[in-house]
């Protein structure tokens, strides 16, 4: 099976004390890249703080529900069971580099193939920079995500967007 995952994290990848505070995931068939299975857990990191207050505020998610979440080692308990009951060969994000860097930090050591964003980078229109999400979503899928910046949500749009590059 292949993985879509995102998170949703308490800052950017070079501040050291930014975790991750919520997982999305969806296994895909690997032929046709249906969704088969789906995991999604807030979490309660071991560093959060006041430094954590504008990533919060972008994705809505409080901090008390932060903070009443399971804790880090449980959350990486249960996914990566998860992962080892959907049989998951692959994993994809979005935006790997982003993804990668806060799990490996938090030691969810998964076998990563490939990023999202770059493959619709390929895809599109000659651009400067890489494509947020959303307008990956509105080129490949004619639309925008409903619901943006919470994982699981995120997640299941990069899929799609997967889903139709992989088909094309």
């Amino acid at each position: 099976m292949i993985c879509v995952i995102d998170t949703e994290t308490t800052g950017l990848p070079n501040a050291a004390w930014a975790r991750v505070v919520e997982i999305g995931a969806v296994a895909l068939d690997p032929i046709t890249y249906e969704e088969r299975s789906a995991f999604d857990s807030l979490l309660c990191p071991d560093i959060l703080d006041y430094r954590a207050e504008r990533a919060l505020d972008y994705t809505g998610i409080s901090f008390d529900a932060v903070r009443a979440a399971p804790s880090l080692d449980e959350v990486r308990s249960q996914f990566l069971a998860w992962v080892s009951e959907n049989a998951i060969s692959e994993v994809w994000a979005y935006n790997r580099v982003f993804d990668e860097t806060f799990l490996n930090r938090s030691d969810f050591l998964l076998p990563w193939q490939g990023c999202i964003m770059r493959l619709c980078r390929q895809h599109m229109p000659l651009r400067a920079k890489d494509p947020p999400l959303r307008e990956s979503c509105a080129y490949f899928l004619g639309h925008e995500p409903e619901r943006k910046h919470r994982a699981l949500d995120d997640a299941r749009t990069a899929a799609a967007v997967l889903r139709v590059l992989r088909r094309s």
